[in-house]
């Protein structure tokens, strides 16, 4: 198979998921280093994307329930002009499939046999459970490829970085480690309890560290019932990149599963990750030894695949004498990367 010269990889949803795609355009980069690359995304989900120093183009577009074609025409001749010699489908829904193969690129990668005819070449499913990274970069290794194996990165301006830093600055000035907790989530299955989280806010000081309370635009009752009771101050409501930058300034992260989880590594900030029915080997490929800790309990019911419990001992197993545990251990990482050699 020839050297692709235009190569255009596509995961259209979900912030988190898009992070996870980025090892793929990392590897693309270093094994065909004078190609062009360029990943298509939704809006929102492509935030993710801009900046990096893999991609030459994020191409982005809202979808539209009243259309009945894939994207917005402009998109499509943009698609089609791109004349791309490889498409990489790490998404498989039926609108990326249709949009990927109005390239008409001579090379359509996908994960779903059941749109075999949109793609020519069907990645098989995996044999074994794989970590979402590794799930990814199966589409290069169909192909013939090694690719390398890189963790994932966002990649912020320094004027985002200094924006999210003044913000986070504002809520908890500078004087001692700081740690984020990110406390809401869309389905209330993957919600570490907020009293739980008040509690570890509350042990923080006990460690030399402060705590912020932290939230998307959709999670100020989340974050007003775990700030409120501790008296702690609050981080709630920025859009996407000004919340990266303020977690970049945070010297460690704790997080509920969701798009956090993996922003926090993508910037090199040790992360907590408190994972209830999400399975952590697919989910959470984040090493100890680059500071994250993993927060699971092993239990009879995961993966369950629910939005909602009504038992939720996956979480309930997960205690504040747990994440305080695992917040020290990411502040004496911290503290040991730092140290002078």
């Amino acid at each position: 198979m020839r050297e692709p010269r235009r190569v255009l990889v596509s995961r259209l949803r979900r912030i988190g998921d898009v992070i996870l795609t980025l090892p793929v355009v990392d590897a693309l980069r270093r094994l065909f280093p004078g190609s062009r690359i360029d990943y298509l995304a939704e809006e929102g989900p492509a935030e993710a994307a801009i900046g990096h120093p893999a991609i030459d183009r994020v191409l982005t577009f809202r979808p539209s329930k009243r259309s009945l074609l894939p994207g917005p025409i402009s998109l499509l001749r943009t698609l089609r002009r791109g004349r791309y010699d490889w498409t990489i489908d790490l998404y498989g829904n039926p609108r990326s499939a249709l949009l990927l193969a109005w390239t008409g690129a001579p090379v359509r990668v996908g994960p779903r046999s059941g749109r075999r005819a949109l793609y020519t070449h069907v990645v098989p499913p995996a044999v074994e459970p794989l970590s979402a990274v590794d799930h990814h970069l199966r589409a290069l290794e169909f192909l013939g490829l090694d690719p390398p194996r890189v963790s994932p990165r966002l990649t912020l301006t320094a004027e985002e970085l200094a924006r999210g830093a003044a913000l986070l600055d504002e809520a908890l000035p500078p004087g001692g480690p700081r740690v984020g907790l990110h406390v809401g989530n869309r389905w209330p299955a993957k919600r570490w309890f907020e009293e739980r989280f008040a509690g570890l806010l509350r042990a923080l000081p006990g460690l030399g560290a402060r705590g912020v309370v932290m939230g998307g635009p959709d999670e100020a009752a989340a974050v007003e019932a775990v700030a409120g009771s501790a008296q702690a101050p609050r981080l709630v409501g920025l859009n996407l990149r000004a919340y990266w930058g303020a977690i970049a300034s945070l010297d460690v992260l704790v997080t509920n599963d969701g798009s956090p989880l993996h922003a926090g590594p993508a910037l090199g900030v040790p992360t907590v990750g408190i994972l209830g029915p999400t399975v952590p080997e697919i989910w959470f490929p984040y090493r100890e030894e680059d500071g994250h800790q993993l927060l699971a309990r092993d239990i009879w019911c995961r993966p369950c695949h629910r939005h909602e419990c009504a038992r939720l001992d996956c979480m309930k197993w997960i205690g504040v004498a747990d994440a305080v545990a695992a917040v020290a251990r990411a502040l004496e990482w911290r503290d040991a990367a730092r140290a002078p050699a």
